[in-house]
């Protein structure tokens, strides 16, 4: 395997034959100082300010334009010439270069390397330039760290040692490089250096992370052959991978294999990867079997083993035995739901049509202090209003849902507007339900003709013609083609009343607008129900005739 420190990054410690300065390799990249971000400015930190204008002894550095050009652009040659251990393509880069990228740590960091930043560099050991690396690490700049671990030589005056290495395998697995990880961890071992279960663990979960199973696998394999003891993460990592890619036979077997295990326990987490595997692919009764191990040997589930098994329920369509198991952990207090567990619950049932049990979930989930989002809560009002046709008791739920929506800036969908104002038309809240038309004719929603034509016929039902009037004219002023349905409800009652010019005219906006409706049948039923109120009035009159 070709050797890591060999690269294209110039920075390297000081070697044998170039003392004080920290010499460059061949430059087929840009220089180090170039591919760190740049540092901000702190100018209440004078003393690393001090550094970054010293030489790396404590005097004061005076750059001449040969020196500041090699650092701008990484293609000028400083030196004589004369060789004097220095390849001719190299240049000087000293340690206070890496103070500029240490500027960007927290005060803490900046203060733990800041001696380091004002010796000879010649003086830094190996463990000096560990907490370097270290710092730019814990600072997230992995890419500077690892430049500098790259950069030093394994056969030189500084070379790296375990620690070295494992700062570098930490970095390569939190930059999502398992290759590179990997690989640094393989050159570790072939050269005498033990690495720590950490690193091993580190390397195998970020290979995992991204489906390399086979390779976590060897280097499972590694790790044991070189005497380290998996650890419970280790296996976790391993039986995440193996669920990630699907084979979850194998990963069962693992945690079996754990279960028997003397030096090994499992713990909750190793069941809740397998189960949640299981709840991914539609295998909830699996999962379940899982899950009552677990409960068996004494483990509490947390809500992730929870979440994951409502999860599966939902997919599969067992919203029934999602529901129930929401409201256990309701009951719980040990590991009540959280608002993940609502929210997997709650637009399942909506999607379902379950609105009696989703009306439930929600209260318990108000009740918890959680607030469903804007969009449930809509689907939630829909469902209620649809209720109000069967049973009108549900308005006003209806009604409190939808004034939440409303309270919560969130603006509902127009049909939501429309079955709220049927199902108060229905219950007889007639004026809340022309305020609802109004406030949509307003802001130009497409009024549905079956919510209009409710609305209309329940202020007919009431011998409000004139609103019944006033609303049929708002609707046709948007351009709004009434249906047939709210027409004839308005002939009807005013032809009850007698009222046959604005009849006629209700009937002439009609025709007008290609509505076809009977003025003839109404006009006989008025007749009609006058000769029953003539027959009716003439009656007891004939009975009194002596």
């Amino acid at each position: 395997m070709a050797s890591l420190y060999h690269s294209s990054l110039p920075l390297s410690p000081p070697s044998s034959s170039c003392h004080g300065v920290l010499s460059l390799a061949p430059r087929t990249a840009a220089p180090f100082v170039c591919l760190c971000r740049a540092p901000p400015q702190d100018n209440h930190d004078a003393e690393l300010l001090g550094a970054l204008q010293s030489d790396g002894n404590g005097s004061l550095l005076r750059e001449h334009p040969a020196s500041a050009k090699v650092l701008e652009s990484g293609s000028a040659e400083l030196g004589d010439g004369s060789g004097g251990g220095r390849r001719s393509s190299q240049a000087q880069l000293r340690a206070r270069d890496c103070a500029r990228r240490i500027m960007s740590l927290p005060m803490e960091e900046r203060v733990k390397v800041l001696d380091l930043l004002q010796r000879d560099d010649a003086a830094l050991t190996i463990s000096d330039y560990n907490d370097i690396i270290s710092a730019l690490a814990r600072g997230g700049d992995y890419d500077s760290a690892v430049a500098l671990f790259r950069a030093l030589e394994p056969n030189g005056v500084v070379a790296p040692d375990a620690h070295s290495f494992a700062i570098a395998v930490q970095c390569f697995c939190r930059k999502g490089a398992p290759d590179e990880a990997k690989e640094t961890l393989d050159e570790m071992v072939a050269r005498g250096h033990l690495p720590s279960v950490a690193a091993f663990s580190a390397v195998v979960g970020c290979l995992c992370k991204r489906g390399r199973v086979t390779r976590a696998m060897e280097v499972f394999d590694t790790m044991r052959a070189v005497g380290s003891e998996p650890t419970i993460r280790t296996y976790n990592s391993l039986i995440g991978g193996l669920c990630y890619v699907g084979r979850l036979e194998e990963a069962r077997d693992l945690l079996n294999k754990l279960k028997d295990s003397p030096k090994q326990t499992a713990d909750i987490y190793t069941f809740t990867i397998v189960l949640d595997g299981f709840c991914k692919v539609g295998r909830t009764e699996d999962a379940m079997a899982i899950f009552e191990d677990a409960i068996r040997m004494g483990l509490s589930p947390t809500i992730f083993t929870y979440n994951a098994l409502l999860n599966g329920h939902c997919k599969e369509g067992n919203l029934l035995k999602a529901y129930d198991l929401l409201m256990e952990m309701c009951d719980n207090d040990d590991c009540p739901p959280d608002k993940i567990s609502f929210s997997i619950v709650l637009p399942a049932l909506l999607r379902a049509g379950e609105i009696s049990a989703a009306w439930k979930t929600f209260k318990r989930m108000e009740h918890a202090g959680f607030e469903a989002d804007s969009r449930a809560l809509d689907t939630l009002a829909r469902g209620l209003c649809r209720q109000c046709a069967a049973d009108i008791s549900v308005l006003k739920d209806a009604k409190e849902v939808f004034g939440k929506v409303v309270a919560a800036g969130h603006e509902p969908v127009s049909y939501t507007y429309c079955l709220m104002a049927q199902a108060l038309a229905r219950g007889g809240e007639v004026d809340a339900a022309v305020a609802i038309l109004d406030d949509m004719v307003r802001k130009g929603y497409a009024l549905r003709k079956r919510a209009y034509t409710d609305v209309v016929r329940a202020l007919c039902d009431r011998s409000r013609t004139h609103d019944a009037l006033r609303v049929l004219a708002a609707v046709i002023t948007k351009d709004f083609v009434p249906g047939r349905n709210a027409f004839d409800a308005l002939l009807e009652e005013l032809s009850r009343q007698g009222r046959w010019p604005d009849a006629m005219a209700v009937y002439g906006a009609a025709v007008k607008r290609g509505v076809v409706v009977s003025l003839k049948r109404h006009v006989k039923e008025a007749l009609a129900r006058d000769q029953k109120k003539e027959e009716a009035w003439e009656s007891p009159a004939q009975l009194c005739v002596p």
